[in-house]
């Protein structure tokens, strides 16, 4: 395989789209750098979806159809079908989070199993995503995340129903071979979330990885935590599957240390992050004979790092054993490009109903117009591509 990847080949990278959807994706991103977009999501997040249906509507037909594929799950396989013409894998993902009843967490669980089977039967070599909030209280998460212990303490039924919800997502994962990633959520809940990953780990990453936990390394503690992994998954023998992000949530994590009184658990510089990120890249490539990794970034240097350390540890079946992966809507250029370059590339695909999705939204929103530099190349990016494909219709329209 030609190891040399043009990232910027903007023909490759947004080849998926139309043209009224190229349109469309550009002026929604011209929108997202006026910061009031941000605000008006954060209201809306506050309740007025649930009564205004034309409210509901202009979502849908905004933000909505840049960042999530649809809201059934049939909408969503349609873009799957549509990806994988492209070899660009997806990564599905029911948005429901921040739940409070027992009835939702059975139903999202569910739902969460119907789809590991039906892409077993109709996707297979595809993934799914599952956020712990879609399957217990927050609020409950916070008061254990020291230990099951504490969990046990606070009802032992509880902490056992909320086990067997994330054993049978893993079990039904490992027996159709479809990969789970566990999202990465807040610090006050994580160290929790790292003890039940890695149980599940132990338990269905016996000959490959099935399971995969996510390492936020914009958290200051996550190398030596990533240490702590791969030592105990030498001991116990079984195979880490790592994802690496940056991060989602660093503003509010420094605003929740503040108002806690207490040193905010992400580092101080974007630079520092940057530093963790790749350090921690280069420890799991080095250690692809054990290590599953997954690399889902928007940085193009550490893409960049990430292919030249295949080169470097001759991983020849990076394939299985590296993959790489950018939001649904957003990097185009990363994934399409590494995908025709036969590279394990993904798209984060969610789906569901637009009121439960408002909070993966808002997330997205606030991403976007936090990174003005970043947003303002994408926007060239797809300006240049309306550009093309305007030059190239009026030459076909020449007469000889």
């Amino acid at each position: 395989m030609e190891n040399t990847v043009n990232l910027n080949n903007l023909r490759a990278a947004f080849s998926y789209k139309k043209n009224k959807e190229l349109r469309h994706t550009y002026y929604i991103f011209k929108a997202l750098q006026h910061p009031s977009l941000v605000k008006v999501l954060s209201v809306l997040t506050n309740g007025i979806l649930k009564y205004s249906i034309l409210v509901r509507i202009l979502v849908r037909n905004t933000v909505f159809r840049v960042f999530c594929s649809g809201e059934s799950v049939s909408e969503a396989f349609s873009t799957i079908k549509r990806l994988e013409y492209y070899k660009v894998k997806s990564v599905l993902d029911y948005v429901a989070e921040g739940e409070k009843t027992n009835k939702i967490f059975k139903y999202n669980t569910e739902i969460i199993l119907e789809n590991i089977r039906k892409l077993s039967r109709e996707a297979p070599g595809n993934s799914i995503s599952v956020k712990f909030t879609s399957l217990e209280d927050p609020e409950y998460f916070k008061l254990i995340n020291k230990s099951p212990v504490d969990a046990i303490s606070f009802g032992k039924l509880r902490y056992e129903t909320f086990m067997k919800r994330i054993d049978s997502i893993c079990c039904t994962a490992m027996e159709t071979k479809v990969v789970v990633y566990f999202d990465a959520e807040y610090s006050n809940t994580q160290d929790f979330f790292d003890l039940i990953t890695e149980e599940m780990m132990k338990k269905y990453n016996k000959s490959e990885a099935i399971v995969y936990n996510t390492l936020q390394m914009y958290l200051s503690d996550r190398l030596e935590y990533l240490d702590h992994l791969l030592n105990d998954s030498v001991m116990n023998h079984y195979f880490p599957g790592i994802k690496l992000v940056r991060g989602a949530y660093v503003e509010k994590e420094r605003e929740i240390a503040k108002r806690e009184n207490r040193l905010s658990p992400v580092y101080a510089t974007k630079e520092l992050t940057d530093f963790a990120f790749n350090k921690a890249l280069d420890i799991c490539l080095k250690q692809h004979s054990r290590v599953f990794t997954c690399i889902a970034s928007h940085n193009e240097p550490s893409t960049l790092l990430a292919i030249a350390g295949i080169e470097k540890y001759n991983i020849a079946d990076h394939y299985k054993k590296v993959k790489f992966s950018q939001l649904y809507g957003m990097r185009d250029n990363l994934t399409f490009n590494l995908a025709a370059k036969g590279y394990n590339a993904s798209k984060y695909l969610p789906y569901g109903e637009v009121k439960k999705a408002i909070p993966y939204l808002t997330r997205r929103a606030q991403e976007n117009s936090s990174i003005g530099e970043q947003l303002a190349v994408e926007l060239v990016r797809l300006k240049n591509e309306i550009t093309r494909r305007k030059s190239l219709e009026r030459e076909i329209r020449r007469p000889n």
